[in-house]
């Protein structure tokens, strides 16, 4: 009986907490709009968006404040909308624009209202998708996604599809984490292989992306991998010829480890000399039976290297 009273208590707090929590956001979220009033991106929830193309995430029940220009009209899924947006109990994809006086959508965000990790049962599946067991800090929510999701824009040059884990391929919904972390390393990465002339690539091939713990306990990796989190990805360039592996990037005319290597001494001197994006980890790996050489990104928030 005290168990049923602890836990209904706990959930009766956490509600009362919520209630209040969105009313502050709403009452500021008018005064939110006039901050960015003086930026080119709008913010959502505060934060300035990197790129005019992007994605938030939010759990059910919790306010969205978006903040822009007096001039400016925040439509969501098509219908016009205040600054402040309450996400429905239900998770799922939802398209927010900011469209000028003009009519021309200055920011197009995916927002993804998340199935919350507590709905995962005991034997570890969400919806029939199996997730596994954090070693540590599980997530307080997953992306869903639909068989026709997989080319909803998260940044500029990526999309949610290529983060995909290698679980269940007939299974839907699936369910995964992208990092706005990483995401913005990649996009960094990406434009700055561009401005040099060593690719014309739109994207990288993402070889591997999120992954459930149960999955990346199948195939080895490492305990507290962070891509379970969605915070890491291992890419490589695949444009001149698309050829399911690495391009010749240090033109040599073979497909080595080198190219690998090439590629990570690029990304080190770039995240090293900048302050634009958080420092994470990089990784080289060579080419084995089943795939060709490769980079790993992520974004833990601190340097990490290792493979060269």
């Amino acid at each position: 009986m005290f168990d049923r009273f602890d836990h209904d208590g706990r959930a009766l707090c956490d509600k009362v907490f919520s209630v209040i929590r969105n009313a502050i956001f709403l009452i500021f979220a008018v005064f939110l709009g006039f901050e960015a009033a003086a930026q080119e991106l709008p913010a959502i929830n505060g934060h300035i968006l990197p790129y005019r193309t992007w994605h938030h995430l939010v759990m059910p029940g919790d306010i969205v404040t978006i903040a822009a220009k007096p001039d400016e009209r925040i439509v969501m899924d098509g219908e016009t909308v205040g600054n402040a947006w309450l996400a429905p109990d239900q998770a799922g994809t939802h398209r927010l624009e900011v469209v000028n006086g003009q009519g021309d959508a200055i920011a197009e965000v995916s927002v993804f209202v998340l199935e919350p990790s507590a709905n995962i049962d005991a034997r570890g599946y969400l919806n029939g998708y199996r997730i596994g067991t954090y070693p540590r800090d599980t997530p307080i929510g997953f992306i869903k996604f639909e068989d026709a999701d997989s080319d909803i824009a998260v940044s500029p040059s990526f999309r949610l599809g290529q983060f995909l884990c290698k679980q269940q391929p007939e299974h839907f919904p699936k369910y995964l984490l992208v990092s706005g972390t990483n995401l913005e390393r990649l996009e960094y990465l990406l434009a700055d292989l561009k401005s040099e002339g060593l690719t014309n690539a739109d994207t990288f091939f993402v070889m591997s992306g999120f992954r459930t713990p149960a999955y990346n306990t199948t195939i080895g990796s490492a305990k507290y991998s962070r891509h379970m989190y969605g915070d890491a990805a291992d890419v490589y360039l695949d444009v001149d010829p698309r050829d399911g592996v690495m391009d010749d990037i240090n033109g040599d005319g073979m497909i080595t480890k080198a190219d690998a290597d090439y590629f990570f001494d690029h990304a080190l001197s770039l995240f090293t000399a900048t302050d634009k994006v958080k420092p994470g980890g990089l990784g080289s790996y060579k080419a084995n039976a089943v795939h060709g050489p490769f980079v790993h990104v992520d974004g833990r928030g601190r340097p990490a290297r290792w493979g060269r």
